[in-house]
């Protein structure tokens, strides 16, 4: 094994072609997108909010905890408080939805798995555990012995892509957009992994995002739209 190898796990994991089915979900974005005008400018407001609230607050912590405590029962109950953290529905269950398919693709990755995610999946599909996305990718990072602070930059980097990912297919932004988005919100993902590996304290997730949990609390209100939730 070379001391690149952990870094090229990350690197397939945070892809946003890695098939976890991020695509299907904008966060709230496509109820947003229909109420007011949303361009590069109020994009990147949002990017902020996201970044700071639900990376900050749940995403992260979550990261964090998981990257920590392996395989077991502890990943378990730091899985079911993320879940009860996260207020709307369609959020929630888009994040068990993707932590399935990721804990299903990790079952491919290769050498250096402890099989602790072949073993929560069978938890997840028993019923016993969530399966939240931030907890799977926290411990997958663990389990291939990916730095915590590495694997916590690669996942708030995955949240703001997955939002302006959606943008474009929204047609509300361009790719070029896209891109300064993305590079502009590196140094705010920068600033919530070092809060957040600095934060003491047991795990407690919760955010206070009010727009976006009413977006995406209303997105299946939308008679015609792209993105599941």
């Amino acid at each position: 094994m070379t001391t690149l190898l952990p870094f090229l796990r990350l690197l397939q994991v945070s892809d946003s072609g890695f098939p976890v089915g991020g695509f299907a979900y904008s966060h709230g974005l496509e109820w947003l997108a229909r109420q007011e005008r949303l361009d590069e400018r109020a994009l990147a407001a949002l990017l902020r909010a996201y970044v700071r609230q639900v990376g900050g607050g749940q995403w992260l912590p979550a990261a964090r905890a998981a990257h920590r405590a392996g395989w077991g029962e502890a990943l378990i109950r730091i899985d079911d408080l993320l879940d009860a953290s996260i207020a709307a529905p369609a959020e929630r269950e888009a994040g068990r939805a993707m932590g399935e398919r990721l804990l299903v693709a990790a079952a491919d990755l290769g050498e250096g798995a402890t099989g602790g995610g072949e073993r929560h999946l069978e938890a997840v599909r028993r019923g016993d555990s969530p399966g939240q996305y931030a907890v799977v990718f926290g411990a997958l990072c663990s389990d291939h012995n990916v730095p915590l602070p590495l694997a916590l930059g690669a996942l708030g980097m995955a949240l703001v892509t997955s939002v302006t990912q959606a943008a474009v297919r929204l047609g509300l932004v361009g790719q070029g957009a896209a891109t300064r988005l993305v590079a502009n919100a590196s140094q705010g993902v920068e600033q919530t992994v070092v809060a957040v590996l600095e934060r003491p304290g047991r795990f407690s997730p919760g955010a206070f995002a009010p727009a976006l949990d009413v977006a995406a609390l209303l997105h299946p209100t939308v008679a015609f739209r792209m993105f599941a939730s």
